[in-house]
């Protein structure tokens, strides 16, 4: 494989997966049971179970929380792959920034290997709380669309300016994916020839720029656009809804989960 396809299928793979993670709202419609949940429920209920699961050091509760996301994603229909696609990514980065703890912390050996059980037990902990975290977070995006879940930010007096930066990058990110996807085309269409090292070299370095340069003007364009339109204010929140079933039994799923921990 040469080097401008490398870069070429690295790129497009990138921008693809980076839409793909953004994209996906068609779950929100599943009947599912998150769901259900009204969106500033299942906000304050997921921050909770993220902020419980920071908290702990060992590894059993860790795991079970772990566990919990996942039990939370099958009960409301979220694809296996679709999950895992979204859950492997920063607990294995985590895995690989902590790993060298295994043989720097103090304690025990583990016979004629340099690692210690301290160590081990520290790397395994931090990266199965990561997992824990990212899978509850994965859970809170994929079931919730993106404009009621910064609504469900203003009814909780969230400031204006953090509510509107969410939604300015968001929308932002998938122009931004979206452009680097029809650069590469473009680089394509008009490369005739298989070019050589050097050149192909040169030729990523004025596409880095030139992408960076373009990022820049289609950021003033939105910016030009979203005041056109009226501003970058809120948009009207839909009236609130009574809780419901669902709202209560997350509840209680979030209550007991808090209970079982503090009292393990």
């Amino acid at each position: 494989m040469s080097g401008r396809d490398l870069l070429d299928r690295t790129v497009t793979a990138i921008a693809a997966s980076a839409q793909w993670f953004l994209l996906a709202e068609d779950l929100p419609d599943r009947d599912g049971f998150l769901q259900a949940v009204t969106p500033t429920v299942k906000l304050v209920g997921i921050a909770t179970l993220v902020a419980l699961t920071v908290t702990q050091q060992a590894l059993a509760v860790v795991s079970a929380l772990a566990l919990l996301a996942t039990a939370l994603a099958a009960i409301s229909r979220v694809p296996i792959r679709t999950f895992l696609g979204r859950l492997t990514g920063p607990p294995a980065f985590a895995f690989v920034v902590v790993a060298p703890q295994a043989f720097l912390m103090h304690g025990p050996s583990l016979g004629s290997l340099p690692l210690s059980a301290a160590g081990i037990d520290y790397v395994l902990t931090f990266a199965v709380r990561v997992t824990a975290c990212v899978g509850f977070l994965s859970v809170l995006l994929l079931t919730t669309r993106f404009a009621d879940l910064l609504a469900a930010f203003r009814r909780l007096r969230v400031p204006t300016i953090v509510v509107s930066l969410l939604g300015i990058t968001y929308r932002y990110l998938l122009l931004f994916f979206a452009e680097l996807e029809r650069m590469v085309r473009a680089r394509r269409s008009r490369t005739i020839a298989e070019p050589s090292l050097r050149r192909n070299w040169r030729d990523s370095g004025h596409f880095v720029g030139s992408f960076l340069v373009r990022s820049l003007e289609r950021g003033e364009r939105v910016q030009r656009a979203a005041r056109a339109r009226g501003g970058t204010g809120p948009t009207p929140a839909q009236p609130r809804k009574p809780l419901g079933r669902a709202d209560l039994t997350f509840g209680l799923i979030v209550a007991l989960a808090v209970a079982v921990v503090v009292v393990a």
